[in-house]
């Protein structure tokens, strides 16, 4: 894991711990491929708010399915989620073989049906893509909030 992005337990309704206030630790990378050496990567961040904190269990409910659909999608390199439930902030960081594989992904379900079925609950969303190769390394968060930043 990069420096800086080692997270430790905590439990969301733990309200002794920091993660209470802060957020909860970033879900490990969880790797599907190998990048391969010479070849080019897709990264995708974004930032998903929600406009409501009464929207949380919807939203999660619907990353427990993309979660599940992520684990046989085609093309995917590996992914993170990050999570600050109660400013209501949810990012994701993932690496796709390529733009096809992605776009694949994003149309299938359940992905496809949850995507408008939590339009009327989000705040405004923020996407970024950008290559890499494996000489690269993996996309730190640092970066991806840098970028989701910028534009």
């Amino acid at each position: 894991m990069p420096a800086g992005e080692a997270q430790t337990g905590f439990s969301l309704f733990d309200s002794h711990s920091s993660a209470y206030l802060l957020g909860v630790p970033n879900l490990p990378w969880t790797s599907r491929a190998e990048m391969e050496a010479g070849a080019n990567y897709l990264v995708m961040a974004s930032h998903l708010p929600l406009a409501k904190m009464s929207s949380t269990v919807q939203f999660g409910r619907a990353v427990s399915a993309v979660r599940k659909q992520l684990a046989r999608a085609d093309g995917l390199i590996g992914y993170t989620l990050r999570a600050k439930p109660l400013a209501r902030d949810y990012w994701t960081l993932s690496v796709w073989k390529d733009q096809g594989a992605l776009g694949d992904f994003m149309r299938k379900a359940p992905h496809v049906e949850i995507m408008s079925s939590l339009k009327p609950i989000m705040g405004p969303t923020n996407f970024v893509h950008w290559e890499i190769t494996a000489a690269d390394g993996r996309p730190t968060w640092t970066d991806a909030m840098a970028r989701l930043a910028s534009g």
